[in-house]
């Protein structure tokens, strides 16, 4: 009879390490205070060592730095034509979504306590997401009209995934249809 040998867990590429420390961090920046948070925390919860965080990102400042690095969700977001951005962009913003993600204000309100952290924050949001949005744009005042996007970007998801939840009324695809045409106006010149 031959011998049976256990098979050995796949082993996780970098990637997949990478990916695993992110979403772990993004969880814990998002649900609890910064000054709060340890490595071994977010190595715990990733199921990796807090070495391996170090190795890859640095420090808990550099983790937290990747997490609020808007130029991907920027990309996402603003990509494709200005005609229909509108409608896009509340489709995004309107719809549940994971609470530590990128484009969540649950990082940006649980990193309040550290001003450096959320001053970070504000800032590559400010850069990252406003202005490159404003780039976008044509006519008059660009940058007061994508700031004015953003903060009723913001606001929906701010009302539709924290304060309302299971209370908002209405589907996605309905505040789609009531609410992209004002965020268009502003996104047009």
């Amino acid at each position: 009879m031959p011998e049976r040998t256990a098979t050995a867990p796949a082993k996780r590429t970098a990637e997949q390490s990478r990916s695993l420390i992110v979403d772990a961090a993004g969880r814990a920046f998002a649900t609890r205070p910064y000054r709060e948070i340890t490595l071994k925390d977010i190595a715990d919860d990733a199921g990796v060592s807090a070495p391996l965080i170090i190795k890859y990102f640095g420090s808990k400042e550099q983790l937290f730095d990747t997490l609020v690095d808007f130029r991907g969700a920027a990309d996402m977001i603003f990509n494709g034509p200005l005609d229909g951005l509108g409608e896009r962009m509340v489709s995004m913003f309107a719809r549940p979504m994971e609470s530590y993600k990128p484009l969540s204000l649950n990082i940006l309100f649980m990193s309040g306590a550290s001003e450096e952290r959320g001053r970070k924050l504000r800032a590559n949001y400010s850069s990252q997401m406003i202005d490159a949005l404003a780039t976008r744009l044509t006519g008059p005042d660009a940058r007061l009209r994508a700031e004015l996007v953003m903060s009723m970007l913001t606001g929906l998801a701010v009302m539709r995934r924290k304060m309302m939840q299971e209370y908002a009324s209405g589907s996605p695809e309905e505040v789609v249809a009531h609410y992209a045409p004002l965020v268009q106006q502003l996104l047009d010149p």
